[in-house]
């Protein structure tokens, strides 16, 4: 019997410690306030620091503002019939887009998410509204489950990403630790954050016109960012839409679904037609950057891929700085 006793009472403390450290797991696991891990948190050359330090950015003092009721949102018209709409409180600084026709409205990608970008849109306009997605990563797809339109690249990869979404355990340290730095809007719980999977209703080629009525959009297939990006080209009022092409900050050549040669094609390609649009409207932080610098942007590219150009390194990742922006890539995507 004692010995029978002493074995009880040590499978109890085994199964109170057991449980003991279930329950720090699953709270690192869900808790809303977890910290990145050294895995999830970014490098200093990818996610600076306080980079909220640097707002506001010196491009919107000059763009008007238009007020909404979504305070998680800054919307700014940026021709009588285009409005960025920009999230600077979380660390991607993420820009959707509403371009408006005289039949129809487009959203071009929709952000992160965090915030109701349908209302927003609502109180914009009255126009049918669909979603074009200059491509599929989750920082432009995470509002798409508001609407019933859904367009993006006829590409198995851009399909695939719009098809399985993204869950709480991928997205939760975009929303604790340095990735935000102002409250989340009311009523949004981290702890349980998904984009949900959507199902695209219609796929675009290279060289498809969006006919919003009286304004067009032609879709210019632009791989190398991800296969299936694009970007949306308004000869009217001579705006190109980049999404993630390119935008006026550390450019994302690192990634394993880059693909440089093809980044560097599209990058000719946009050069080639550079006299088609006088402004870029880009995924992220700026939403107004003068068109010359795409010649610049594949200049830099051509130096780095010579062994040129000055950089700090982390890790494997080399950081190349530019005039109005950098380019991200790593050490061995460089044979020289």
């Amino acid at each position: 019997m004692h010995k029978r006793r002493k074995f009880t009472l040590f499978k109890g403390a085994v199964f109170i410690l057991c449980s003991l450290v279930f329950l720090v797991l699953t709270h690192n696991q869900c808790s809303p306030d977890k910290k990145q891990t050294s895995e999830e948190k970014r490098s200093e050359l990818i996610q600076p620091a306080k980079w909220w330090e640097k707002l506001p950015r010196p491009v919107y003092a000059n763009l008007e503002k238009v007020e909404t009721s979504q305070e998680w949102f800054e919307v700014y018209r940026l021709t009588q019939d285009t409005y960025a709409i920009y999230e600077p409180f979380q660390f991607e600084e993420a820009i959707s887009y509403l371009a408006l026709g005289k039949k129809r409205a487009v959203v071009i990608d929709t952000g992160t998410g965090i915030g109701d970008l349908k209302q927003v849109i609502n109180e914009l306009t009255a126009l049918p509204v669909s979603i074009v997605n200059t491509h599929t990563h989750w920082d432009h797809i995470g509002s798409n489950h508001q609407f019933k339109e859904i367009a993006c690249f006829n590409d198995k990869d851009c399909i695939r990403k719009l098809q399985e979404g993204a869950d709480t355990q991928r997205l939760l340290p975009s929303v604790t630790g340095d990735s935000i730095w102002k409250p989340l809007p009311e009523g949004f719980d981290s702890s349980t954050w998904k984009i949900p999977p959507v199902e695209p209703t219609s796929l675009l080629e290279n060289g498809d016109l969006v006919d919003l009525g009286e304004r067009t959009l032609e879709v210019i297939h632009t791989p190398g960012h991800s296969p299936g990006s694009v970007c949306l080209l308004d000869k009217k009022n001579k705006i190109l839409f980049t999404g993630d092409t390119f935008f006026p900050g550390p450019l994302y050549a690192y990634p394993e679904d880059v693909n440089i040669e093809d980044y560097m094609a599209s990058l000719q390609k946009l050069k080639d037609r550079m006299d088609e649009y006088d402004y870029l409207c880009s995924g992220h932080n700026d939403p107004w950057i003068k068109s010359e610098v795409i010649a610049r942007v594949k200049k830099a590219f051509e130096e780095i891929l010579e062994g040129k150009g000055e950089y700090k390194q982390d890790n494997g990742i080399r950081r190349y700085f530019f005039d109005g922006f950098d380019i991200l890539i790593r050490a061995d995507m460089i044979k020289n």
